[in-house]
C-alpha cells in the first residue's frame, strides 16, 4: 500500500504536469507548498453509542502533520492539488461505560464480554496520506479545497485499559467477572488502508505564508467487520490547524 500511495502521487503529479505542457501553460501555473500543522480529533463513531455514558477526559496527544502539496491553476478561479502528508493521528480518552463489548487481557488470558466501569483508550497512529483536491481561488488571499484522501497506516498503535468495574462474559447476561484492571491492545486489528473526504481553506497572511485549516473525515471503519473488540464502527475524524509556505 505504501508503494501504491507513492505511485498514485507520482502518476497524478505527472498527469497535472503533462496537462499543463500540452495546454501551453508555463511554470507560473504551478505552486509548491510546504505545510506543517497539528491534528485535533480522534477515532469516533458517527453516532454516539448508548454504551458510552460519559466522557471523563480527552486529549489530542502528540499529533503533528507535515506535508508537501503541488497546485496547478487551471484558470483564474479553479485549480487542482495533490499532496503527500505524514499525519500523526492520536488521542487519549477516558469514559464511563456500561455493557461496553470488548476483549481484554487479564491474568494471561483473553476475555470477551460486556464491560461496565471505566474505559481508557490511547491511539497513536501514523499515516502516510495522499490528498487529491479541487481548488477554488476566492480573491488573492483565500484558497478553498474539496476532495478526497487515501492513506496508509505505517505505524499502528491502539491500546488501553478497563478498570474499576466488572465484565459479563460473552454478553450482558453472562458470568460476572470483577475487574480492578485489565488491558487491551488492538494495534494489529486496524485496517492498514483508510480513505475519506478532505476539505480545507487557506488565507495568505504575510508574503508567501498562509494560515490553513483542514478536515479529514474517514469513510471506512478503522476496524474490519470481523473484529469483536468494539461493537460499533469507528472512523478517523480529524481537523488540522497549521501554516503553509508557498514557492
Amino acid at each position: 500500500m505504501y508503494k501504491y500511495l507513492l505511485l498514485t502521487f507520482l502518476l497524478l503529479g505527472s498527469t497535472i504536469f503533462t496537462f499543463a505542457q500540452n495546454s501551453g501553460d508555463t511554470s507560473s501555473k504551478f505552486e509548491h507548498n510546504v505545510q506543517i500543522g497539528y491534528n485535533i480529533g480522534g477515532l469516533a463513531p458517527i453516532s454516539f453509542p448508548n454504551t458510552i455514558r460519559k466522557i471523563n477526559s480527552y486529549s489530542p496527544g502528540f499529533s503533528p502533520s507535515f506535508g508537501y502539496e503541488l497546485n496547478y491553476r487551471l484558470h483564474q478561479k479553479w485549480g487542482l492539488a495533490i499532496g503527500l502528508r505524514v499525519d500523526w493521528k492520536s488521542m487519549s480518552v477516558q469514559d464511563s461505560v456500561q455493557y461496553f463489548h470488548t476483549l481484554v487481557s487479564m491474568d494471561n488470558a483473553t476475555i470477551e464480554g460486556d464491560f461496565s466501569g471505566t474505559n481508557t483508550t490511547k491511539v497513536k497512529n501514523i499515516y502516510l496520506a495522499v490528498p487529491i483536491q479541487a481548488l477554488f481561488y476566492a480573491g488573492n488571499h483565500w484558497k478553498l479545497k474539496l476532495g478526497v484522501y487515501l492513506a496508509h497506516l505505517v505505524h499502528p498503535s491502539f491500546y488501553g485499559s478497563v478498570s474499576d468495574g466488572y465484565l459479563r462474559k460473552g454478553d450482558s447476561l453472562g458470568e460476572k467477572v470483577i475487574i480492578d484492571y485489565a488491558s487491551f491492545d488492538f494495534d494489529k486489528e486496524q485496517r492498514t488502508f483508510d480513505f475519506g473526504i478532505s476539505a480545507g481553506a487557506e488565507k495568505l497572511i504575510y508574503k508567501n505564508f498562509a494560515a490553513k485549516a483542514d478536515l479529514q473525515w474517514g469513510l471506512q471503519p478503522v476496524f474490519p467487520d470481523s473484529f469483536n473488540g468494539i461493537s460499533f464502527n469507528m472512523y478517523n475524524i480529524y481537523g488540522t490547524l497549521g501554516v503553509s509556505y508557498r514557492f
